[in-house]
């Protein structure tokens, strides 16, 4: 197995070394100047083949009208000069030769345009969603539904996504979705990841990529896809950004505030930004539960009511710098940070009767707890392009804390059917916990022609999470250590992993394949029962897509894809977290990652309706299970493997347009899960077919009104034990901008018909329960966006690091 490891990265080093020795050395610079004799600043300069007019680089005059074109190859070439404010301006063709590598023009004179803007501002109205071949893409940035909501907000109306408000993220009705930011991992997962979307008003977010099959270029982890939520950046030369204020009203409010900025010159490039909210949610919780003895006959019925008020302060900061020593060459530095605090005050009522429905006891739990949250980041990037065609090396350090403390107290009272006290009692716990992530990668493109690419790359990345939890039994006010429960768990993960991705396309036909290989190795250890595990293992992940064009209306697409869901750091920790004195979640050390297996087949028409079928298979998928104990009516969930489970997915996406006015989006999916396992004593087979919808709505009213009317609604399915009943939301919103393009309101409605809440019901074994939550999902929100700065636009460089499979999996 080592001596694969070893052939496989040095093949990779032996192509990186070939391609980086391929070398060109001709050369062309100039000065371009109006009628005038004044410099052109900001023009941009296209090379392009005399052969076939193909486009080869690009370079953008300085503020003395000086451009520079190097690394090129010996040909016939001529170059275009294009400007907002100018006409066009085209050379005479010309050639680069060993005799002649280099070649200056001094007199390129650019006539003023008679049709010029004092400013020049370029808008591009893009639908809500677009489908793309490989993904789908939810333009944030545009959706006036979106204006003062969360990022988790906008999730749950994204096509395929099922959000659960306190713990998870789904996609197509699996779990294991990687979260990227910026195209990084994220480590945090669960609550910590639910509580972290919650803080990032969605005025940050310029789109959300979903991606169901991606290539070997992206981490392994992440059995049903990955979703890459991209922060605003601005394009523009000089120094601009934008201010939003929002205020929105549901049961109770929710005030919040962001503001982005961005320098941009010739050499530096600094951006930033930070978001403010501090909305006040609620949660109410519904829960039946029966209790059977041997004979599974029913010995109690469990009725539980509760409400939960969660006041938050969310800041988040990103700030960063990119210096351009040359046209080739780009350094960077970027940090992200959020500070969350959150307090909850939870009320909990339940009813215990006899199976004759006579009531037995009554209990009464309140749970007050603080819990606050630090995530800061920092990545430092390089970047060296050779040439136009796209041949380049980028290199990534990362590294990162996550930090998290929770203090809680739970009071419970049990008192008989005449109201007397039978118990009363209290918990105290403390936990904390800390991620250390530290990650290196480097990539390598070499395109041997426009239509043939070579991507190779490295990364190795380091993660220890450190959870430290007490228990308190509290007697006469003082506090008293509950060793038994208590717990201090460490784990360590090393990830080290090499990929190769060679890309071909021909007249009709065009294909990608990719092999990605991940050693990992794995430590954790329970310090209060000196229980320790580990783990090392190799695995290859391969990746093939084939595309065939028929015609200009028709192509098929068909992928296939090996991918790895490893359990997260919150999934392994064997921690409890109590809801109430009857229910808790806990982690387990022993999950196994899984493995998955996707095949999927596209059909575009007119290069824009497309029908997706896909197959997904999966070993030991990892789903939460209830375990319920008859006897002291106590039930956890924990995380368990499912041996198998398989996916059929058929789905569309068709976007229609009415003239001018409406432009529409509709996606629909059908998909059938089937789970077959032996677990809990019984043999679970779960068989359950489902469907969604999604349907986007963009009206142009004109004199810089406009309008959307969007919705989505998913029908009952089913997850490992879980039938999820269906769930569906109507949100509505209109806009105004005004005529300088600079201020923008909106006022939005989400969930019109309260109609999004999420509905369990269980019936397997000893268990049979149902539950309901419902939080404060109608909000009208009011917010006005003010834009300033200079509205020139460039090239913006989007940048991500090394770590987003690490940020997932965090919590």
């Amino acid at each position: 197995m080592k001596n694969r490891q070893i052939l496989i990265v040095a093949i990779i080093l032996l192509q990186l070394n070939y391609c980086l020795s391929q070398t060109n050395s001709g050369k062309i610079n100039g000065f371009v100047f109006n009628e005038k004799k004044a410099a052109v600043e900001f023009a941009n300069v296209t090379l392009h083949r005399v052969s076939d007019s193909v486009f080869v680089k690009a370079s953008i005059t300085d503020e003395k009208g000086n451009f520079e074109l190097d690394n090129l190859s010996e040909g016939n070439y001529y170059f275009k000069v294009s400007h907002a404010s100018f006409e066009n301006y085209k050379s005479k063709s010309f050639t680069l030769s060993a005799e002649k590598p280099s070649l200056s023009f001094e007199n390129i004179v650019v006539k003023t345009n008679s049709n010029k803007l004092n400013e020049v501002v370029v808008t591009k109205e893009k639908q809500f969603i677009e489908r793309k071949l490989d993904k789908i893409i939810v333009n944030v940035e545009n959706s006036i539904v979106s204006a003062g909501n969360t990022v988790l907000d906008v999730l749950e109306r994204s096509p395929s996504v099922m959000v659960n408000q306190e713990s998870s993220i789904n996609l197509k009705g699996k779990s294991g979705v990687v979260v990227l930011i910026d195209g990084k991992p994220t480590p945090l997962s669960g609550t910590d990841l639910i509580v972290y979307l919650k803080s990032v008003p969605a005025a940050n977010i310029q789109t959300i990529e979903i991606i169901t099959n991606p290539s070997a270029k992206y981490d392994a982890s992440g059995n049903a896809g990955i979703i890459n939520i991209k922060f605003k950046k601005d394009q523009k030369q000089g120094f601009n950004g934008s201010t939003t204020l929002s205020y929105g009203q549901g049961v109770y409010s929710k005030p919040s505030g962001s503001i982005n900025f961005n320098f941009r010159d010739k050499k530096w490039n600094f951006f930033g930004s930070h978001s403010y909210s501090n909305p006040l949610n609620y949660g109410q919780f519904f829960i039946n539960r029966k209790f059977f003895d041997e004979n599974h006959n029913i010995t109690s019925n469990f009725e539980q009511n509760s409400f939960t008020k969660v006041p938050s302060i969310n800041n988040n900061s990103r700030f960063g710098v990119d210096f351009y020593a040359n046209d080739k060459t780009i350094f960077g530095v970027m940090a992200n940070g959020s500070w969350n605090n959150n307090d909850r005050y939870a009320n909990t009522d339940a009813i215990i009767t006899n199976p004759d429905g006579t009531l037995n006891y009554t209990t009464q739990t309140s749970i007050l707890s603080d819990e606050s949250r630090f995530n800061g980041f920092a990545n430092f990037n390089f970047k060296h392009s050779f040439n136009a065609l796209g041949k380049e090396i980028t290199a990534d350090v990362d590294f990162g804390n996550f930090n998290a403390k929770s203090i809680q107290d739970i009071h419970n009272i049990n008192a008989n059917p005449d109201e007397n006290v039978i118990s009363d009692t209290m918990i105290a716990t403390n936990q904390t916990g800390i991620i250390k992530v530290k990650s290196i990668k480097t990539d390598y493109a070499h395109p041997f022609s426009e239509k043939m690419k070579l991507e190779v790359g490295l990364k190795s990345s380091l993660v220890t999470s450190d959870n430290d939890v007490k228990f308190y039994n509290v007697e006469n006010d003082e506090p008293i250590l509950d060793v038994t429960k208590s717990n201090h768990f460490i784990y360590e993960e090393n990830i080290n992993a090499a990929y190769s991705s060679f890309s071909k396309e021909l007249t009709k036909w065009d294909f990608q394949c990719g092999l990605r290989m991940e050693h990992t190795k794995t430590n954790g250890k329970q310090l209060a029962t000196d229980e320790q595990f580990s783990r090392n293992y190799v695995t290859f992940f391969p990746n093939v897509v084939v595309n065939r064009k028929f015609s200009e209306n028709n192509s098929l697409s068909l992928s296939y894809t090996k991918r790895i869901d490893r359990p997260t750091y919150r999934q392994l920790n064997p921690f409890r977290i109590f809801v109430d004195s009857y229910t808790y979640v806990v982690g387990d050390p022993t999950l196994n990652s899984v493995i998955t297996h996707s095949f999927e087949l596209n059909h575009t028409f007119k290069g824009k309706y497309i029908t997706t079928l896909s197959y997904t298979q999966s070993k030991e998928s990892i789903t939460d299970i209830f375990v319920q104990d008859d006897d002291t009516r106590i039930s956890y969930q924990i995380p368990a493997n499912i041996q198998d489970f398989e996916q059929f997915n058929l789905g569309i996406y068709i976007p229609i347009k009415y003239r001018k006015i409406v432009n529409s989006t509709f996606s629909a999916s059908v998909y059938l899960n089937k789970y077959s396992s032996p677990l809990d004593g019984g043999n679970l087979q779960q068989d359950f077919t489902s469907w969604d919808m999604n349907w986007g709505n963009n009206f142009t009213i004109g004199k810089g009104w406009s309008a959307e009317l969007s919705g989505y609604y998913q029908s009952r399915m089913v997850w490992g034990l879980f039938f999820i009943k269906h769930l569906s939301q109507i949100s509505a919103g209109i806009q105004k901008v005004s005529n300088d393009k600079n201020s923008i309101f909106k006022l939005n409605v989400s969930d019109i018909f309260l109609t999004n809440h999420i509905a369990v019901d269980v019936k397997y074994q000893n268990q049979d329960f149902f539950t309901e939550r419902k939080w404060d999902s109608r909000v009208v929100t009011l917010s006005y966006t003010y834009r300033f700065g200079k509205n020139t636009v460039s090239r913006a460089r989007q940048r991500a690091s090394g770590v987003e499979e690490e940020k997932r999996r965090a919590g």
